[in-house]
């Protein structure tokens, strides 16, 4: 008696937090709709395979005691549009209480000196300031990293590139590391210009 009272609990759990999840997931696509309509076209070239996906993600604060239960965060990237070798992804994320956001990323602006006339070699990028983003290139999410990693090829060949990886700390994305390969040489050569990993 007591296992079947168990498993009708656990499974009324699990309709209602399934019931959550859809309409978070409702909720994301509204705001997605809301926000992004204009820029993107998620029906566009590469969208086939491209359903929204949701991640849900346990964490705590740092002011969080390690008895207190686990919060959970929700992340949801949908498809912005794709081009011949690029895929734009837009993120929105619902916080412990629900509170929905899109996501914003940070990212270094930066200055890349050439030696000689070419830009094959480089001679030094010097990071100039940060802005933020609302969209990122190639990009996907490691649940078991819990990071966030984008990765812009600048010509086909993918042999001149710029890659960021943003990880979840205290229920945000950070910004821990960022690579550029700003040299048109035929290899993959890239330097870190951000690293707080």
């Amino acid at each position: 008696m007591r296992r079947l009272v168990f498993t009708a609990a656990f499974a009324a759990a699990a309709t209602a937090a399934a019931a959550g999840d859809a309409a978070l997931m409702d909720r994301a696509r509204a705001m997605f709709e809301a926000t992004a309509a204009a820029t993107c076209d998620p029906d566009g070239p590469g969208s086939e395979d491209n359903a929204p996906e949701s991640h849900a993600i346990g964490f705590r604060y740092s002011y969080d005691a390690a008895e207190d239960p686990e919060r959970t965060a929700h992340l949801f990237r949908f498809f912005c549009f794709g081009g011949a070798y690029n895929e734009i992804h837009v993120y929105y994320i619902a916080d412990d209480e629900g509170a929905l956001s899109p996501l914003h990323f940070a990212e270094p602006q930066y200055d890349v000196r050439y030696a000689g006339e070419s830009d094959e070699t480089v001679e030094a990028i010097a990071v100039t300031g940060f802005t933020a983003t609302g969209q990122l290139v190639n990009s996907g999410y490691d649940r078991e990293a819990r990071t966030i990693t984008a990765h812009s090829l600048w010509r086909g060949m993918g042999d001149a590139s710029s890659t960021g990886t943003w990880t979840f700390l205290d229920g945000a994305f950070r910004l821990v590391h960022y690579e550029v390969d700003a040299s048109y040489d035929g290899e993959i050569n890239p330097q870190a210009i951000v690293d707080y990993r």
